[in-house]
């Protein structure tokens, strides 16, 4: 009786642990979990932890992955709004919002993404044919509308991704631009035209600066030697006034030491050690050499 009982309790114990180990689930920290049942949610979203489901086959858990995701998108080929062909590198993060919505439209990251793809490149196309190619390349980093282009997109996408999937578009942005290769040479070619136009007229402005910076100085120097000449005639009449006072005053002191000295200055000018001079005998100076 015992031996009987006892392979009954083994008996139920290899139906209930393999019962048991399909019933029990673990949801992880970086997930959320969907009981589906015929492939439609049969339960509430289960939050990580330990869960239990009905161990039929018709029930499977669907694991969300609940991190911030990163979608790096291969380079597309776009048109600007002048006709010109470029290439665009874009990457958008997003993350599951509603968990539901995302299961009964999508289900996995691989179809998310696919989703993403068809919009990002519609949306993103459309904005860089709203913007010619000198709002994607230009020297001036104000003038470079790359950021505005990628905002528009995703502004345009936002709505849609999460009203029809449940997903949140965190952010877009353009993190490559290229040119195709087959037009690469001749994209080249007119931007190198382009700024050598811009660098000639820059040139062209640079000399007529110059030309009127240096028209400008030469008058302002005219106008200081001017005035430093008129200055200079002042002073030079005003010392030589004095000078004619000193000497008025002198001479009128004493006339005769005025004239001696006079004709000592003169006769200094003109005589040296070479040369001879004949005076009459009752010249003045001839007294004077005499005294000594």
């Amino acid at each position: 009786m015992n031996a009987r009982r006892l392979l009954i309790l083994l008996a139920a114990l290899l139906v209930a642990v393999p019962l048991l180990s399909t019933s029990l689930f673990t949801i992880h920290e970086t997930e959320l979990g969907l009981v589906t049942r015929f492939g439609r949610p049969a339960d509430d979203v289960a939050q990580p932890g330990l869960h239990f489901k009905w161990p039929w086959p018709i029930e499977r858990v669907v694991r969300i992955d609940r991190r911030l995701l990163v979608f790096d998108n291969e380079p597309a080929e776009m048109l600007t709004r002048d006709k010109r062909n470029v290439l665009i590198d874009s990457f958008a993060l997003w993350r599951v919002a509603e968990p539901l919505r995302f299961v009964q439209t999508v289900g996995s990251r691989l179809e998310a993404e696919a989703r993403l793809l068809d919009l990002i490149s519609s949306e993103l196309g459309a904005a860089i044919g709203s913007f010619p190619m000198e709002s994607l390349i230009n020297v001036d980093p104000e003038e470079v509308r790359l950021r505005a282009a990628s905002a528009q997109a995703a502004d345009a996408i936002r709505g849609t991704l999460l009203d029809s999937f449940g997903i949140e578009l965190v952010d877009l942005a353009i993190n490559g631009f290229s040119l195709p290769r087959q037009n690469r040479a001749s994209v080249i070619d007119r931007m190198r035209a382009e700024r050598g136009r811009i660098a000639a007229q820059y040139r062209s402005e640079g000399e007529e600066k110059a030309l009127e910076i240096e028209a400008e100085a030469t008058r302002a120097r005219q106008l200081l030697l001017s005035e430093a000449r008129s200055q200079a005639e002042t002073i030079r009449g005003e010392a030589e006034a004095e000078a004619l006072r000193v000497l008025s005053e002198a001479y009128s002191r004493d006339p005769e030491l005025y004239r001696f000295l006079r004709s000592l200055e003169s006769a200094e000018k003109i005589l040296d050690q070479d040369t001879t001079i004949f005076l009459p005998s009752d010249h003045e100076l001839l007294g004077v050499l005499n005294e000594r």
